[in-house]
């Protein structure tokens, strides 16, 4: 296998691992605005439930309520408390998620420009070459018989 062909398995190897880091970037993204969405329906809830309960308790309210109203209240905030931690949790993945797909675009970069490195180099080589191949064309038609720098042709080698 070519120095190129195999530069082209490792890029493309490099690209599908990328890829899936991207979708592992958008998947945890998602998750993320997801767990923020719960945090905020929580805390929109507990303020709506605080309010209907302490307009309950200007009204009527006994001891009973109060204690059922203050423990319902903590297991809230535990949920809440909870969720943040989901959320934080979240967003750490997240960016995990971004420094992988970092250094997924590193490798991808760096296979490429190694490729076009290559690619350069080979050019440069058959330029040389080429160049080479035209300067002993040259070379040789200046050495001819006669030195005209006509070179010989078969038909007037022979009549000097």
């Amino acid at each position: 296998m070519s120095d190129h062909g195999a530069l082209s398995l490792v890029l493309d190897a490099a690209e599908k691992i990328r890829d899936a880091a991207v979708g592992d970037l958008e998947g945890a993204r998602r998750a993320h605005e997801s767990a923020c969405q719960q945090a905020h329906s929580l805390v929109d809830w507990r303020s709506e439930y605080q309010q209907r309960w302490q307009n309950q308790f200007k009204t009527a309210g006994g001891m009973e309520i109060m204690r059922c109203y203050q423990d319902f209240m903590l297991r809230l905030a535990e949920a809440v408390s909870a969720q943040d931690g989901r959320v934080e949790q979240a967003r750490m993945y997240m960016e995990h998620c971004k420094a992988q797909l970092i250094e997924r675009e590193r490798k991808v970069a760096a296979v490429t420009q190694l490729m076009e490195r290559r690619r350069a180099e080979l050019l440069l080589k058959q330029n040389r070459l080429d160049q080479k191949a035209t300067d002993e064309i040259a070379a040789r038609t200046t050495r001819s018989p006669g030195g005209d720098g006509m070179g010989s042709s078969p038909l007037t080698s022979g009549f000097h």
